[in-house]
């Protein structure tokens, strides 16, 4: 999504998509916040609405009408085997995601909190949401204090 907003359309910046994925990690959904962003940047407030309602619906429909069969899927060995095997690549898209958005950072600040954050997730075995609301509070302090966001 970053490649297509940010650098094929033109439709926000680097720091803009940025923002947005981390208004996205602070509310319920966080894709279809992120995707509502950008379907605003390119295409104002109907953009943002048809692009939510095209990321939303079709959870929304498989929890509707797939919500009575989910204990006997979630059962069957082979889905078990799935769920086990894709894991590890969920991982690997968690951490494909990340490192074009550390690499939209553009400031020093931000990446000390970057490496504190980490520090404090991995090293320490932190929860994510301490881990926001004391990087949310950094970055409160730091527009503060007048330091560039």
């Amino acid at each position: 999504m970053q490649a297509d907003a940010v650098h094929h359309y033109h439709w926000m910046t680097d720091g803009q998509f940025l923002n947005a994925v981390a208004l996205g990690q602070i509310t319920p959904g966080p894709v279809v916040q992120t995707v509502a962003v950008v379907g605003y940047a390119a295409g104002g407030i109907p953009g943002g609405l048809l692009a939510a309602a095209v990321a939303f619906a079709p959870s929304f429909l498989f929890v509707i009408l797939g919500g009575p069969h989910f204990d006997k899927i979630r059962a069957n060995d082979r889905v078990q085997g799935f769920f086990t095997g894709a894991g590890p690549a969920v991982i690997g898209a968690i951490a494909g995601s990340a490192i074009p958005l550390a690499l939209a950072l553009q400031h020093a600040w931000q990446f000390a909190v970057l490496g504190a954050g980490t520090i404090w997730l991995v090293a320490a075995r932190r929860g994510v949401v301490s881990t926001l609301l004391v990087a949310a509070a950094l970055g409160l302090v730091a527009a503060a204090a007048g330091w560039p966001t």
